[in-house]
């Protein structure tokens, strides 16, 4: 018996339970405002290489309009209130349940906050071993700073010989394009994340959740 094999366990444990915050089971406003953010952004870049910059503000105001309209259903108390009901506590009690009932079976005592402990660490060391992009990642944020340097500088050189009203309203095109771009990176980051890094991730879940049972389930010694 090893730790592999606990995790294991503990992955077609999850698997068998249905995340209320899967894409699949959100509203259908949310659905409609990611595919239409990413409908508009693409073709806003396309009228813009087109030089149809009428269209290509047009476009991108529709998408920061979508954005607001978001922010306005996504916080309503009432459906906060009904996702929490019918959604989050029945998957929370069928997630802590599943995985107190594998740590029974690999005889693992959760008032044991020492074996806990001990889990959380061996956890903890497995996702770093698994993480084989690590050695990648501060050449690459060098590599981003070059770039950075070198699209200011050319950015510099255009300011010199632009007016100042074509300076004006090529930065706010840039500002608008720049944010609706790290939105829409930042709504696939986690679906990203999840494919090259599925254990990775799990093992974040894994430690949470056995931070959950020695918060909530462990008897205080």
């Amino acid at each position: 018996m090893r730790f592999c094999d606990l995790f294991l366990s503990y992955k077609i444990g999850l698997n068998n339970i249905k995340n209320p915050t899967s894409f699949n089971k959100r509203p259908f406003y949310l659905k409609f405002y990611v595919f239409t953010l990413i409908f508009c952004t693409v073709l806003s870049i396309k009228f813009k290489m087109s030089d149809q910059n009428l269209y290509s503000c047009i476009s991108l105001g529709f998408s920061i309009f979508l954005f607001v309209i978001f922010l306005v259903l996504d916080y309503r108390k009432r459906d906060i209130k009904m996702i929490l009901e019918n959604s989050y506590i029945p998957y929370s009690k069928k997630r802590m349940n599943m995985i107190i009932n594998i740590l029974k079976n690999y005889k693992i005592n959760i008032n044991d906050l020492d074996s806990l402990n001990m889990l959380i660490d061996e956890a903890k060391h497995a996702q770093i071993q698994c993480d084989y992009l690590l050695p990648f990642k501060k050449p690459i944020k060098t590599l981003g700073a070059i770039i950075v340097a070198i699209v200011s500088f050319l950015a510099n050189k255009m300011s010199d010989v632009a007016k100042a009203n074509e300076i004006i309203y090529i930065t706010i095109q840039i500002l608008i394009i720049a944010s609706l771009t790290y939105i829409i990176v930042f709504s696939i980051i986690p679906l990203l994340k999840d494919f090259l890094y599925r254990d990775y991730n799990k093992y974040d879940e894994f430690i949470d959740d056995l931070r959950q049972i020695k918060l909530f389930y462990a008897k205080k010694q």
